[in-house]
């Protein structure tokens, strides 16, 4: 997203909380054990993991104030346990846990000093960088898992700022891994070509958050329109 403090972005992550806890305070218990659009988790399994997400954030803005080396996660099979124990509960104690989770790291991305934005924390995967980051991520994590739940909520409804900035990531990241397909994106609404690939391969366009939602795996992308007419290349599986 642009640049200056994460702190601007507060207010779209909350109202993208306000929107994901009346989806999810909806929720049955036998409609959280329901598959949601991730392969092998069910809805439940998404709720786990966004209360999970927001408290790993919460740890690094901790380590960033503290001056503590407290890592995101111990590794993946920490996080992996942690989303499959929590995935059985209840659709009451599942949206309790979530929606107190994300508030709670809210409070304190609210609290966080200006000064502490640039401390290097350790992310899981990603070695040390800028706690700064925690604020987007916890924004595109609860947006992007909202859709993953099915219940409605999909790329037409992220956020703008949200769009613009994941849609460039994913551009450079496709730009970055071989196995990506030859193709040229654009958004409509900018009409700026992304060239991704050896050579510039099909035209592949529509609205901005229709690709980024195509790109992520979270659409078929048939809202979108190629030329020289034919079949959708198929990007590499998303990783946030």
């Amino acid at each position: 997203m642009p640049a200056g403090s994460p702190a601007s972005l507060l207010p779209l992550l909350r109202t993208s909380v306000d929107r994901l806890s009346a989806t999810a305070a909806g929720l049955s218990d036998e409609e959280v054990r329901a598959p949601s659009l991730l392969p092998g988790w069910t809805r439940a399994h998404v709720l786990t993991h966004l209360a999970r997400s927001a408290d790993s954030r919460g740890r690094l803005l901790a380590s960033a104030r503290r001056g503590v080396d407290l890592p995101q996660y111990a590794d993946e099979a920490q996080r992996a346990r942690e989303i499959e124990e929590g995935a059985g509960r209840p659709a009451a104690v599942l949206l309790d846990d979530m929606d107190t989770a994300l508030r709670r790291f809210l409070a304190a991305a609210g609290d966080h000093p200006e000064d502490a934005w640039e401390v290097p924390v350790r992310w899981l995967g990603g070695g040390l960088r800028p706690v700064r980051g925690v604020v987007g991520s916890m924004l595109r994590e609860v947006e992007v898992h909202h859709t993953d739940l099915a219940t409605g909520h999909g790329p037409d409804h992220w956020p703008a700022r949200l769009v613009a900035h994941e849609l460039e990531t994913t551009v450079q990241g496709l730009r970055d891994d071989p196995d990506a397909p030859p193709m040229t994106l654009v958004a409509v609404e900018e009409r700026v070509p992304r060239v991704v690939g050896a050579g510039p391969g099909p035209r592949v366009a529509g609205p901005a958050a229709q690709l980024l939602g195509w790109l992520t795996g979270r659409t078929d992308g048939r809202a979108l329109t190629v030329e020289p007419p034919g079949p959708l290349p198929t990007p590499p599986v998303w990783r946030s």
